[in-house]
C-alpha cells in the first residue's frame, strides 16, 4: 500500500524517519518528499504544499493523511476528491480544527503530550492502521461517496447530494436534512450492498460512539417513513451485526 502524509511539524518528520525504515531518498520520485517503509506500507512524507499537490496527481497513492490546521487543507481535500474521488483522506490535529474542515473520511484527534517521541510514533501507526483498515473493509463498495455534483440514480428514485433532494418517478419529494441526506447518499450510491454502520457514522457524524449510533437509528426511521408515505417501494434493512442495506 502507498500512503502520502503531509506533516508541517519538523519533529513529526524527524521522528517518523527514525521510527521507520528509511529508503534511498533518490527513490522517493518526488522532490521534497521522504520515502519510508513500515512493514508492507510505503509512506511518502512531505512538508510543503507543492510536494503534496505533486503526490495528489499520482494515481498509485491509496490514501492521504493531512495535518490541520493548514491554510490549504480544504483546497487539498477538494483537489484529491476531484482527482480520485474514492481515495480515503485522513485528517489529524486538535478537535477544534478537525471539526472546522469538511470532506475528509477519517478524523484522528491528536494533541501531542510532553513525550513527543511516544506520541508521534503512536500517530504514525494510527494513520497507517486507519487508512489500511478503511480501504480493506470498504474497498468492495462501488462508492464510498459520490463525485461532486453527481446525481445518484437508484430506480425509481434519484438523489441529488448538492441539493439534498430526493426525487421519485421524476418528481421532487423532499429536501432532506444534512444527516438524512448523508445516510441516503452512502446507501443509494451502494444500492443493494451492505454498508457497515461504522462507515456511515464516520462519514456523516465524524465519530462512532453509542450516542451517534442511536441518532443514526432515528434518522434511518425518518427515511423509512418518508419512503412509506410517498409510496416508494424501497426499504432500508438492518443486517444485524453488519450494517444497513438499501434495496
Amino acid at each position: 500500500m502507498k500512503i502520502a502524509i503531509y506533516a508541517q511539524d519538523a519533529d513529526i518528520v524527524n521522528i517518523f524517519n527514525r521510527y521507520t525504515r528509511s529508503l534511498d531518498p533518490s527513490k522517493a520520485t518526488y522532490k521534497d518528499s521522504m520515502l519510508l517503509m513500515k512493514e508492507t506500507t510505503e509512506v511518502l512524507v512531505v512538508r510543503n504544499e507543492k510536494a503534496l499537490f505533486d503526490l495528489i496527481a499520482d494515481e498509485t497513492i491509496e490514501g492521504f493523511a493531512l495535518a490541520v490546521p493548514s491554510n490549504f487543507t480544504k483546497k487539498a481535500i477538494d483537489f484529491i476528491k476531484r482527482k480520485s474521488a474514492y481515495v480515503p483522506i485522513l485528517l489529524y490535529g486538535n478537535i477544534k480544527d478537525l471539526i472546522s474542515v469538511n470532506g475528509a473520511d477519517i478524523h484522528i484527534p491528536f494533541d501531542p503530550s510532553d513525550d513527543k517521541e511516544f506520541s508521534y510514533q503512536s500517530l504514525f501507526d494510527i494513520i497507517i492502521n486507519n487508512i489500511s483498515s478503511y480501504s480493506r473493509n470498504f474497498g468492495k463498495l462501488r462508492k464510498l461517496m459520490t463525485k461532486m455534483a453527481e446525481v445518484i440514480d437508484f430506480e425509481p428514485c434519484k438523489y441529488d447530494p448538492t441539493r439534498r433532494m430526493l426525487s421519485y418517478k421524476g418528481k421532487d419529494v423532499k429536501k432532506l436534512s444534512a444527516k438524512e441526506g448523508g445516510i441516503l447518499e452512502i446507501l443509494s450510491a451502494n444500492f443493494g450492498q451492505v454498508v457497515k454502520r461504522e462507515i456511515i457514522l464516520e462519514k456523516v457524524w465524524k465519530k462512532d460512539d453509542y450516542f451517534s449510533g442511536r441518532s443514526m437509528d432515528v434518522y434511518v426511521t425518518h427515511l423509512r417513513r418518508l419512503f412509506q408515505e410517498n409510496g416508494i417501494k424501497l426499504t432500508i434493512k438492518n443486517i444485524s451485526g453488519v450494517g444497513l442495506i438499501l434495496e
